[in-house]
Parts: structure tokens; C-alpha cells; sequence
């Protein structure tokens, strides 16, 4: 018999009243035993503490170590101590505040009881039917970050996208608790998501009240993402110019935001550029920002902040213009109220050497600006876990790096005291749960009997499948994937064209790995192919042998194991088909590039790379049917919220970029428009 021993006031608290009961009920559930509350006669009993209400409004050590204003959250360590007092099991928490006591029960569920919180529409719950648990151990849990949790980057088409710009069905609200639980179960406390243009702020702030009401009652910062006037992928705009609108800025401004600080927003991450790739009137946006910055701070008690690109200063378009202006004392002052995300994007670290992303030999200038800034004003982190239009999920690939270089990057930024490691989500199916689930986890450090746990990245796919052949077998998958992707650059020929690959300079930005000739060039010239892609497809074929070799072996040594319940055996299937499909792209391109290289054998290895393409569409068949929404809203054409009238996974339903490629040989079609599924003009920002 299990018992939760819970003082009166943990009940009148939403934070801890809503994680005992749903903690409770998933008990419930795994032990099939009645789980009661306040029960003496029990002989198991979890002990919860009354909260100490001073203790809420304490600055942290994470507010006290920076010299600027840091947004307010509370106390976040617990620790469990486990006795055995004359045959029944005490079980012990030890936490100050409401958040700390919710984090301490879903931390005891996921990290001690074998429940899995692996994604908002699925979990794992144990079967048990004794208490599994030592009858003695001490075990703590401290955050590696203030700020933990996920900016879902909804002028993209993902799984929240029109349930979070349209929230006024049940269902569609049900769908964004459940990702607000799964936030809250993995012991996250931030949440934010873009606002696009396209929400009619009257209609939408009622029903989206309730969605941040819900978040605050689970103990998450709610943020969102919006513009002072960025044009691209229908951000929404504090303002526009004449003649859109004949209101002045200032007066847009105000009221843009009477409307959405009616609802109790806790962040507004505010892109004070039109395009990631301008900087704009430096003179006139610093002015707004800092008028922006006090209405937020003094009128609304709302925390902004803004993200760093990329992008270098040099490589902006209008890099001609610089700023000389100086700043009051009393504007310094303010404009430490403003926080910065230090945003890196795909599969690259902080530290990576070799990162050709828009434009960069590496992010080392991130890591730099990170390091700046920090003494300045709140800093957090923000990397990517997918990278979607050409990079990963799109293609589709499923790069198994992504878990090194975000487990590196969150071991750095703890060494460093950056106070929020806030990600970049671009969606989950195809093993992109994985990343943003271990990246969850591994935001926590966890002590047990005074022995500090190390963390791995295949540490979550080993809990998940409790097989240790295979998760060596991902771990290979990895290496390998490090090995010819990252630091040999085959991703550069891997990844699919954007429109800026094939227009002439100057426009042909490098936003991802490419190759240093453009194809279209190779393909006029045989010879240079051949020079250029020979090395490339010898490094190709090994690399798609050896993820063979090693999912043969993986596959044989799951099928050996006990037989494993269906929802663990969708897991590895989904984790072997995005390594499966991975290698099939791979071999895909070798034939793509030898019809390239060998113009009288062209036929032949475009119908190798045809043969090729409908194997790998197999694979899409079988994931489709165990995609968690709807196929119709992730891979389906329809009217959207976003510049893309298409779900994020609408590229992968039928390969479009893998038969894109055989087109482009077979007519000799190389220009950004030939089969394109993008409406440029739209997500540039110049027609509706």
C-alpha cells in the first residue's frame, strides 16, 4: 500500500495540488494498487513538505551571481532520503517551494520508478507490484540552468503550429496541456512559441488566457516569440510601415501590446531586425528597442529579450552601417532589463571546429558573444535540435550527432553559469523526440549516496529499450555519423538545395553545408564531376556499408532479447528506420552523383537512384503509420498559419528532394524554381 503524506497547503497550491494528483494517478497505474493520501496505516509513504512561503520570492543563486536584473524563479533543488523505520519504506522529499516539490515528484516517477516522459503523446509507465525501490539511499537533484525549457518554432509548419495560432477547439487546446505537461514532467519551467501574423489578437488573447493561465498553474514561464517588424515567414509585427499602416510606430507599438498583455505573458522574445540578415537603422531601432523595453518593464512587469543570430556583422546585407551612438547611464541601465538568446543552429556545438552554417567556418563567434554578453545582461542559451527546410527532418536523415553536441554544449554552459538553456524545436517524428527529450533531462544534475551521475548521450534510448547491444549499437551509429558527416563534411551532400545553393552570387547565401562547385556546374562538366565527387562517393558507399553493417547487427541482437512490449519495439523501429533511411539517402546521392560523373552510364544510375528512392519511400510508408498526429496536418497539403501551406513533413511523403534531384539531371533544370515547393515571395515577406 502506497501513501503520499501531503500537508493542507501543498493542496491549495495549483503548482503542487495539479503534479499530486497526476503523480497519484500514474502511480496508481504502475503498481495496480490503490494509491492513497495521507494513509498511516500505509507501508509505503512518500512524504511531501509543507512549502515555506518566504522562500517563493528568495533570489537564487542563479539571480544573486549576475549583477542585473534576472527574472524572478523560485527555488528549484530537492533531495529524496529513503529509510526503512521498522518495515515500512519513508520516503522523504526535501524542497522549499511549490515548483521545487512538483520537480522532486515527477523526478522521483522518471529518474527512479522507470516512467518515461519521452514524448507529449506517449510515456512509458512501469509495471510493479513491490516497491522497487532501496529501502536506504539519499539522492539529489539540482538544475544545470535557471531557465529550462523549449521555444517551438512555429513560423515553421510543426505539430502545435495551428493549434497554437487557432486554440479555440477543445481539442486543440488538449493538445497544447498535453505539451505543457510533458514540460512539466520532464522538470522544465519555460515554454514560448512564434506568434504569427495571421492571429487576430482580439479573438485570439481570450482563448489563449487559459493557456497560460494552465502553464503558470504547472509552474512554466510562458514566453512568445514575436517581431518589431520582421518581414520574414509571417512573423507578427509590433508595427508596419505606411502604407499599411498610418499609425506612427510608437502608437502601433502601444497598441499591439494593451492586446497581448492582457493575457500574463512572463517573456516576450522580440526580433528587433526586419531579416536575420539586415541590422536595419541601428540609431532608430535602438531607440525603439529601449522604448519597447520600458513599456514592458515598467507597464507590464514582463521580462524581454532577443536573439543573436548567427550571422556575422560582416556578412549582413546592409553591414555599410554602423553605430557610434552612445548610450545615457540611464539607458544602460535600462537596456540591462533586456535578456539575449545566443542562438547556434543543425547539429553543431559551440566548440565545433568546422561548422559552414550561413556563412561561419565555425560558432566560435557565438560562444564569444555568449561569454560578452553574460557580463552584461541575462543570457541563455539557444541551440537547435532539428534544422528544418534541407538539413535533417526534411530530407528526412536522422542524425544521431544532434545528442553529442547538445549534451556538450549543456555541460559547457554549466561550467560557465549561463543561467537558461532554452531550445529550438523543429519537431519530433523520425527520433527528433530523442534529442529534445534528452536535452530535458540532461538540464538536471543528479547526485545519489554522494556519487555525482555522469551523463551520456545514449543515456535515455538505453533507458527506454533496456538493451545494451542496442544503444552500443547508436553509439556506433553515432561515431560514425561524426566521423563522415560532421568532421569529413559528407553532410554538405547530403543535405537537399535551397533556393540561395542555386542562385548566382551574390545572392547564394550559404545558410547550410554545401559543396564548393555548385552541381550544376559539375554536371556541365564531367571531368571536374569526377575530381570533385570521386572521393565523395567512395566516402558515401563506406558510410552507408558500415550504418548497414551495424543495423544488421542491432536488429539481430533486439530480436533476440526477450520479446518487448509493441510501444518499445515502435521506439527502436523508429530509430532504425531513421538510421535506415539515412544510409539509403547516402547511397541515393552515390548514383545521383556517378550519373553526374558518367554521362553514357547517366540512365543507369538514375534508375539505380530511382530504384533507391522507392525503397526508401517503404520506410516513409511505415513511419507515417505510427506518426503521432495526424498525417493529413504533418505531411498533407492545406491553407496554414505560416508562409508554407503544408505540414513540416510534406518534403518526406513523397521524397520530393530525392526525385527533385533525379529530375534536375534528367532535364537539366538547375535554377531554384524547377520543381519548387516554395512560395519565396511569401517567406521573404513581400506578398501575403
Amino acid at each position: 500500500m502506497v501513501s503520499l503524506i501531503i500537508p493542507p497547503v501543498l493542496q491549495q497550491n495549483s503548482i503542487t495540488r495539479i503534479a499530486v494528483e497526476d503523480v497519484t494517478d500514474l502511480l496508481r497505474k504502475a503498481c495496480h494498487c490503490e494509491v492513497y493520501w495521507n494513509k498511516d496505516t500505509a507501508n509505503v509513504k512518500i512524504i511531501l513538505p509543507a512549502t515555506d512561503p518566504d522562500a517563493e520570492h528568495h533570489l537564487t543563486q542563479f539571480e544573486k551571481q549576475w549583477p542585473y536584473p534576472i527574472l524572478h524563479y523560485p527555488e528549484q533543488d530537492y533531495q529524496w532520503e529513503s529509510t526503512d523505520s521498522a518495515g515500512v519504506i519513508l520516503l522523504r522529499l526535501y524542497a522549499r517551494t511549490a515548483q521545487a516539490i512538483s520537480f522532486g515528484l515527477y523526478g522521483l516517477l522518471q529518474e527512479k520508478l522507470g516512467f518515461q516522459f519521452y514524448h507529449p503523446r506517449e510515456m512509458i509507465i512501469p509495471s510493479f507490484e513491490r516497491w522497487p525501490l532501496p529501502a536506504a539511499f539519499t539522492w539529489k537533484a539540482s538544475p544545470r540552468f535557471h531557465k529550462r525549457g523549449f521555444h517551438l518554432h512555429t513560423q515553421h509548419p510543426l505539430e502545435l503550429t495551428e493549434d497554437l495560432m487557432h486554440p479555440y477547439s477543445p481539442e486543440s487546446r488538449q493538445r497544447i496541456r498535453e505539451y505543457i505537461d510533458w514540460l512539466a514532467r520532464n522538470q522544465q519551467n519555460y515554454f514560448e512559441f512564434n506568434l504569427l501574423e495571421s492571429v487576430w489578437l482580439p479573438e485570439w488573447i481570450p482563448y489563449f488566457q487559459f493557456i497560460i493561465e494552465y502553464g503558470h498553474q504547472r509552474g512554466i514561464l510562458m514566453g512568445v516569440d514575436l517581431s518589431m517588424r520582421m518581414i520574414q515567414q509571417k512573423a507578427f509585427m509590433l508595427y508596419r510601415n505606411f502604407p499599411a499602416s498610418w499609425r506612427t510606430k510608437k502608437k502601433q507599438i502601444d497598441r499591439n501590446l494593451r492586446h497581448l498583455c492582457k493575457a500574463d505573458w512572463d517573456v516576450f522574445n522580440i526580433e528587433f531586425s526586419t531579416t536575420e540578415f539586415s541590422k536595419g537603422n541601428e540609431k532608430k531601432k535602438r531607440a525603439l528597442q529601449r522604448y519597447i523595453t520600458d513599456r514592458l518593464v515598467n507597464q507590464y512587469s514582463i521580462k524581454p529579450m532577443g536573439r543573436m543570430h548567427v550571422v556575422k556583422d560582416e556578412r549582413m546585407i546592409d553591414r555599410r552601417e554602423t553605430s557610434s551612438q552612445s548610450m545615457s547611464v540611464a539607458d544602460s541601465l535600462l537596456d540591462q532589463n533586456r535578456g539575449i538568446l545566443i542562438h547556434t543552429v543543425m547539429f553543431y556545438s559551440l566548440t565545433d571546429s568546422n561548422a559552414p552554417v550561413y556563412g561561419n567556418e565555425n560558432l566560435l563567434h557565438m560562444l564569444d558573444a555568449l561569454l560578452y554578453e553574460q557580463q552584461y545582461r541575462e543570457t541563455w542559451y539557444y541551440p537547435e535540435s532539428a534544422y528544418w527546410i534541407t538539413f535533417d527532418n526534411s530530407v528526412p536523415m536522422f542524425l544521431a550527432p544532434y545528442l553529442s553536441a547538445r549534451l556538450e554544449d549543456i555541460l559547457l554552459c554549466d561550467s560557465l553559469q549561463v543561467t537558461g538553456h532554452i531550445t529550438f524545436s523543429s519537431g519530433w517524428e523520425w527520433g527528433y523526440w530523442l534529442i529534445d527529450w534528452s536535452i530535458a533531462r540532461w538540464s538536471w544534475q543528479h547526485e545519489e549516496n554522494g556519487t555525482i551521475r555522469q551523463p551520456r548521450p545514449d543515456d535515455y534510448l538505453n533507458e527506454l529499450l533496456h538493451d545494451a547491444s542496442v544503444t552500443t549499437g547508436l553509439l556506433e551509429a553515432l561515431r560514425l555519423q561524426q566521423l563522415f558527416l560532421k568532421d569529413s563534411g559528407l553532410i554538405a551532400y547530403l543535405t537537399a538545395q535551397t533556393v540561395t545553393d542555386e542562385l548566382p552570387r551574390p545572392f547564394n547565401l550559404q545558410l547550410h553545408p554545401r559543396p564548393k562547385l555548385s552541381y550544376r556546374q559539375m554536371f556541365k562538366n564531367p571531368e571536374l564531376a569526377a575530381k570533385e565527387l570521386q572521393p565523395v562517393v567512395t566516402s558515401l558507399i563506406r558510410f552507408a556499408n558500415q550504418t548497414d553493417s551495424i543495423l544488421t547487427h542491432t536488429e539481430a541482437a533486439y530480436s533476440r532479447n526477450s520479446p518487448q512490449s509493441p510501444q518499445v519495439d515502435k521506439i527502436f523501429n523508429e530509430i532504425m528506420d531513421g538510421l535506415r533511411i539515412t544510409s539509403l539517402r547516402a547511397r541515393q546521392r552515390v548514383s545521383i552523383f556517378q550519373a553526374m560523373m558518367y554521362p553514357k552510364q547517366r540512365e543507369a544510375h538514375l534508375q539505380e537512384a530511382e530504384l533507391i528512392r522507392q525503397r526508401a519511400l517503404q520506410v516513409v510508408r511505415r513511419r507515417e503509420a505510427e506518426y503521432r498526429y495526424p498525417v493529413s496536418l504533418l505531411a498533407g497539403r492545406y491553407y496554414s498559419h505560416t508562409a508554407y501551406n503544408y505540414g513540416y513533413l510534406y518534403p518526406v511523403h513523397n521524397l520530393h528532394f530525392w526525385k527533385r534531384e533525379e529530375m534536375q539531371i534528367r532535364k537539366n533544370r538547375w535554377g531554384p524554381f524547377f520543381m519548387s515547393i516554395w512560395n519565396v515571395a511569401r517567406i521573404i515577406g513581400i506578398s501575403e
